[in-house]
């Protein structure tokens, strides 16, 4: 079995309440609080800016070419969206650099970044994959679920864009070509099942520190 499906599998009860929260289902109904979407854009601002960070080490870091340069990939279509299409959203919803300057960056951000890094130390580059394509996977995941439940909602929601961005082929395109560099590296190295064991604890933590973000955002 693919090491993909066993992640999916391990995840599936915490996507599917990631895709139920209420900062999510009130983006597509087009409810959501002006306010509490633009704290959300600042800190996944802060939050992108750590992730780019965190695959560049990893990069860095990485043996195997292919590997590298899969990476190196995945850092320039992460800065790509943060810079042209991030900051620009941002700016049209008013937010100004002071603003981003003068927020603190969530505790909840804080402690998940920290985790995904301790990863990366401590268990190695397959570990810090499984542990960032988790945040990546899930949005796609709850892109689809709840377009496919609120589709006449996200139609007239403000927040539309959100959910188009998630879906749109050249996210999922990208998503699943991460999917396969995971799968081939854990093939090349022969992962056993204490291994599997440990990848899953770290992609389920990942998910669960997700849903609890999406919780503070929407008490922010």
């Amino acid at each position: 079995m693919r090491l993909s499906t066993v992640l999916y599998e391990s995840v599936q009860g915490l996507w599917a309440q990631a895709a139920n929260k209420p900062f999510v289902v009130e983006m597509a109904k087009g409810v959501l609080d002006k306010r509490r979407y633009c704290y959300y854009m600042i800190q996944d601002y802060l939050y992108l800016l750590d992730y780019i960070d965190i695959l560049e080490r990893m990069r860095d870091r990485a043996d195997d070419l292919a590997l590298k340069e899969f990476i190196g990939f995945v850092v320039a279509q992460t800065n790509k969206e943060t810079m042209q299409v991030h900051v620009p959203n941002m700016r049209a919803l008013g937010i100004r650099q002071d603003d981003v300057d003068r927020c603190p960056k969530s505790p909840a951000i804080i402690e998940y970044i920290g985790y995904m890094r301790g990863q990366v130390k401590e268990e190695g580059t397959l570990a810090g994959l499984c542990a960032q394509l988790q945040c990546s996977w899930v949005y796609a995941f709850i892109g689809q679920r709840v377009t496919q439940k609120y589709s006449e909602q996200i139609a007239t929601s403000p927040y539309r864009g959100w959910f188009e961005a998630y879906t749109c082929d050249d996210y999922v395109a990208a998503n699943q070509r991460w999917i396969d560099v995971l799968d081939a590296q854990a093939r090349a190295a022969n992962v056993q099942d204490g291994e599997i064991k440990k990848l899953c604890e770290i992609f389920q933590t990942c998910a669960a520190y997700e849903n609890r973000l999406w919780d503070k955002l929407y008490e922010s």
